[in-house]
């Protein structure tokens, strides 16, 4: 028999009839602008913890909303809501939750339910029903009947129009111009000309219409749909992944619990000889030590019993043996006073019980290293260094030799990538006995880790660091763009290679170099107006062109303000658009852009000025930033000149690199410049980065075809990625 059971969606009744915020049910629904609807009060009170005026978000979808006039009776009420609670209020009733009295006469128990009265009725109403010609067209279910039809039999007609609250006439007509329901009365008197239709005759339309636009909204359903399926899926792979990992790392540090124990034992065996041959060399000396001691003592008690107890001719007579017997005792003793020390010393070390040795044990997870092999020699590129940098362009080499009686060996090599996430096997090949070789061309650049062990044993220092680094030549596509930066300007690295850069009319940017947020210098704090060049100092204070102000802002590694210098004008010290800034020991160049000058300060006083407007050599014309080297000399973009002039620390013309252009090696209206063992220049208008020699000669240019706006400051880091400050994002090559 089958199981009996309510309407399927009567299960969804009681949920549709509770109140999202109150979880009760709902008490005059008013329908949100986004389609959610919530008892009238519940919106008033939600409303009430933000300021006027002010949106609040839809509790189900977060749309802003702004309640009209702080009223909730502005909102539309949800009519049909009051319906279904009066459907989900007979559900109850067919269902036996709630008392069922007849709801037509003095009230009976009921039994029956009229679809036309729309009345619970008891047994005495239902035989009128049956007999009456008045009742004749109306269909009357018994509850078991309710029961089992379930919506269907407790459903009714929909019920008649409002009354107009003005003239007492059904709201059958609806106003376009006013968006709301009127009678006839209303037509004359206050709706004339307006747009209106009776409602009859408009709902075909308005349902017609409804169902048009409702139709995008249901082909975005599967898209929906399997994007969400595809987010558990990854969910899913997520926590598989997790999972194995958890193992993974249990299996690995039992692994390495397992390995400790065994250091364990052959340390504390190493421990049990050591002492034991020491106690045993020292039992040794304490038995010879003991045999003296007593020797000595005996001799001194004989002597002092004599020299009491014997009488003068004894004394006298036996005075020449026991003389000779002393001093041949002490000359004995004497000779021996060198090793009365212990022959061990009360304090040992036993090899590989070192704290540092041990941490090193579990974050490499190898075994200890006893000797058993003895590479005396380890080169990279034949120059017997243990770092090296190296070129893709040529092989990376390596070789270990094993200096033991054995001939043959397990070399294991790996390259291990600190940059990416990846990591290569290398070959060993054989080259004499002992004597392996390693050849491989790196094709990840950046810092790597190189591990090499001999017998599955590390060799000392392993791992190696090596760095992988590729000509500016090879630059070409972007390999990363960090995003969501309204409008970088300038870049500097501090000593940790975090990334800091100026978002024009924002706050100072700490990043890590995958883009990620770490900190910031608060415009709202600090009151920027217009931020442009940064640099970094060696004890990692920061340095903040501010435009807007026309000052320099000095904070300490922890973003406190230290000092603020300059002030608008065109005096000493003064300053009128500082655009880019350097800082070379406790001095501070600044590109004093619209007086056409670098000046060059301390936080405490001017050092010197440098330039000033013109074309010559040593004039600039809108100097954007500046640079300085390792060999102390200075660059800086020559903006409206288009070139980047080269000068002494004590502002004396060396060179000028580029001219204007379009042309490779020509630069148009240069804004950054940054300099290593090459110059890169940010050329603004040919959307590239040019690259020369410190001696003005062009090398390269590219991001041409993958920069489509305008370039601002340029950065390389100790990885040697350049950065480059476009619209709206950091794009890194």
């Amino acid at each position: 028999m089958m199981a009996e059971g309510p309407d399927p969606v009567v299960a969804d009744l009681e949920q549709e009839v509770t109140c999202g915020i109150c979880h009760d049910r709902y008490q005059e629904p008013k329908l949100l602008p986004c389609c959610h609807y919530y008892c009238k009060q519940c919106i008033l009170t939600l409303s009430s913890r933000y300021r006027p005026n002010q949106p609040f978000p839809c509790p189900d979808c977060r749309e802003p909303t702004l309640l009209p006039d702080n009223n909730p009776d502005r909102l539309t009420t949800a009519f049909f809501i009051n319906r279904m609670k009066a459907l989900h209020s007979r559900m109850e009733k067919a269902h036996g939750k709630l008392e069922t009295t007849c709801e037509m006469c003095s009230g009976g128990k009921a039994t029956a339910f009229c679809r036309q009265c729309v009345n619970f009725i008891c047994e005495d109403c239902v035989r009128p029903h049956q007999r009456m010609k008045v009742f004749a067209t109306h269909i009357v279910s018994t509850l078991e009947q309710l029961k089992q039809g379930g919506v269907k039999e407790l459903t009714f007609e929909n019920p008649p129009p409002p009354k107009c609250e003005d003239h007492e006439e059904l709201k059958k007509i609806f106003c376009f111009d006013c968006n709301k329901l009127i009678c006839r009365d209303c037509i004359v008197i206050e709706h004339a000309g307006h747009n209106y239709e009776f409602v009859k005759k408009a709902a075909p339309a308005t349902r017609k219409k409804l169902t048009e636009h409702l139709s995008p909204l249901k082909n975005l359903l599967p898209d929906l749909s399997t994007a969400v399926n595809q987010v558990k899926g990854t969910k899913q792979k997520i926590q598989a992944q997790k999972e194995l990992t958890e193992r993974q790392v249990n299996a690995k540090f039992q692994e390495l619990h397992d390995i400790l124990d065994q250091c364990k034992v052959r340390v504390l065996r190493k421990s049990s000889v050591l002492a034991d041959s020491k106690m045993e060399k020292l039992t040794v000396q304490e038995k010879g030590l003991d045999l003296s001691l007593g020797t000595a003592q005996s001799l001194i008690d004989f002597v002092e019993r004599t020299l009491e107890n014997a009488s003068d001719e004894e004394l006298i007579t036996m005075q020449s043996q026991v003389v000779s017997r002393i001093d041949a005792e002490v000359v004995k003793r004497g000779k021996e006073a060198a090793n009365l020390d212990p022959v061990e010393k009360d304090d040992f070390e036993v090899e590989g019980f070192v704290s540092e040795d041990l941490k090193k044990l579990c974050e490499n997870n190898v075994f200890v290293y006893e000797g058993k092999v003895d590479p005396t020699k380890f080169t990279v590129e034949g120059n017997g260094a243990r770092t090296a940098e190296i070129s893709t362009l040529n092989n990376f080499s390596i070789l270990v030799e094993c200096n033991t009686q054995f001939k043959h060996h397990t070399i294991q090599v790996a390259l291990k990538s600190l940059v990416e996430e990846s990591s290569q096997q290398l070959q060993a090949v054989p080259v004499r006995d002992g004597v392996y070789s390693v050849e491989y061309t790196p094709r990840v650049r950046g810092r790597h880790h190189l591990l090499i062990s001999v017998d599955n044993q590390p060799i000392p220092g392993s791992p190696f660091s090596v760095f992988v680094k590729i000509p500016p030549t090879k630059l070409d596509k972007p390999v990363r763009v960090i995003r969501g930066i309204n409008n970088p300007r300038y870049m500097a690295f501090n000593s940790s290679e975090e990334l800091i850069v100026t978002d024009r009319d924002s706050d100072v940017l700490v990043l890590d170099k995958k883009g990620e947020r770490i900190r910031s210098i608060s415009k709202s704090k600090h009151g920027f107006s217009n931020i442009s060049g940064v640099a970094v100092d060696k004890e990692d204070n920061i340095y903040v062109c501010d435009n807007g102000e026309s000052c320099v802002y000095k904070f300490n590694k922890r973003e406190d303000l230290l000092k603020r210098f300059g002030t608008r004008g065109i005096g000493p010290k003064e300053l009128n658009w500082p655009r880019g800034i350097a800082v070379a020991g406790d001095q501070v160049f600044v590109c004093d852009q619209n007086n056409h000058r670098v000046q060059v300060l301390t936080t405490e006083r001017l050092v010197k000025q440098i330039g000033s407007k013109g074309t010559g050599n040593g004039h600039f014309n809108g100097p954007e930033d500046i640079a300085v080297d390792n060999e102390q000399m200075v660059y800086v973009t020559d903006y409206s000149n288009h070139r980047v002039q080269v000068l002494t620390m004590g502002g004396r013309f060396i060179r000028s690199i580029g001219k204007k252009g379009s042309g490779q090696g020509d630069l148009s209206r240069p804004h950054g410049v940054c300099v290593t063992s090459f110059v890169y220049v940010a050329d603004f208008d040919n959307n590239r980065v040019s690259v020369f020699t410190k001696d003005g000669q062009f090398v390269t240019s590219f991001g041409n075809g993958h920069i489509t706006s305008h370039l601002y400051g340029v950065a390389v880091d100790n990885d040697g990625f350049v950065y480059v400050c476009s619209d709206g994002s950091v794009i890194i090559f």
